[in-house]
């Protein structure tokens, strides 16, 4: 019986479409379960190839116990994106735990949503972490995270109890650079405060210095171990002690292993 209940959860979400995301919950009894702070989080596919035409995110869960099964939908815009292929990651979370497949079904019965479920079918259930599906779109932008979100999302446990998908994070999808890069600030000249960005194609050790115009070091803004990708920082015209410096120019330099890089700007007030 407490097959039958998980079966009809995920096949219901998977082959409905549209139609369950505004019945899913309000049709289910949300028993609650195991899985109340599960997380589920969408990332760009790691070592995906670069591909202006094409893009491939994961979907991966944390904090799972006892997880029989999931379901959810996924929103997205048709005028950016159409739908390609969805596929189990090989060794994913579900099937971690023995050599049996999952059940897994995705329908795109309805345009701008994708409807994605999978149960165990080994008796056993898994607790932890781990990567679910690999998805793939062709796109005719720039991704960004805001163009996806997730509704109407359970999970099942291995009594069978129901919790709703609550905690859901979208990572930044933009493709990661292929090289190192440090922008000029903007604004630019700036009062009281200017953003910094720069750019990693690996992950390290990454030292962005504010200094003035005598070599002597005003501000670290970064001194950290940090993955590969786009980043912003916010220097609010103030030293390392907190007090605010003068009007003038002032240099920026940005390290990170061999690529040594500064710019100019001004602080007016």
């Amino acid at each position: 019986m407490r097959n039958l209940l998980i079966l009809a959860v995920i096949v219901g979400l998977a082959m409905s479409g549209s139609a369950i995301a505004g019945d899913m919950t309000n049709g289910l009894t949300i028993t609650g379960g195991e899985n109340a702070f599960a997380q589920l989080k969408i990332e760009r596919a790691e070592n995906a190839p670069k591909d202006d035409n094409f893009l491939k995110i994961q979907v991966s869960m944390a904090e799972t116990k006892n997880l029989k099964g999931y379901g959810f939908v996924l929103h997205f815009d048709t005028a950016k994106y159409e739908f390609v292929e969805a596929k189990e990651v090989k060794g994913n979370l579900l099937s971690s735990s023995s050599d049996q497949q999952t059940l897994f079904l995705s329908s795109t019965r309805t345009a701008g949503e994708l409807a994605i479920g999978a149960m165990k079918v080994d008796g056993q259930a898994v607790t932890g972490e781990g990567k679910l599906v690999e998805l793939t779109f062709k796109t005719t932008g720039t991704p960004v995270s805001e163009d996806f979100h997730i509704s109407e999302g359970v999970l099942v446990d291995f009594e069978g109890n129901i919790d709703v998908l609550a905690n859901i994070e979208i990572a930044d999808l933009k493709p990661l650079p292929d090289s190192y890069g440090l922008s000029q600030n903007m604004p630019n000249p700036f009062n009281p405060s200017t953003n910094i960005s720069y750019q990693l194609p690996e992950a390290g050790q990454v030292k962005l210095v504010i200094y003035n115009l005598l070599g002597q070091e005003i501000r670290v803004l970064s001194n950290d171990r940090l993955e590969a990708g786009y980043y912003t920082v916010s220097w609010d015209g103030t030293d390392q002690m907190g007090r605010q410096v003068a009007s003038g120019i002032y240099l920026y330099r940005m390290q990170a292993g061999k690529f040594v890089d500064s710019n100019r700007m001004m602080l007016l007030k």
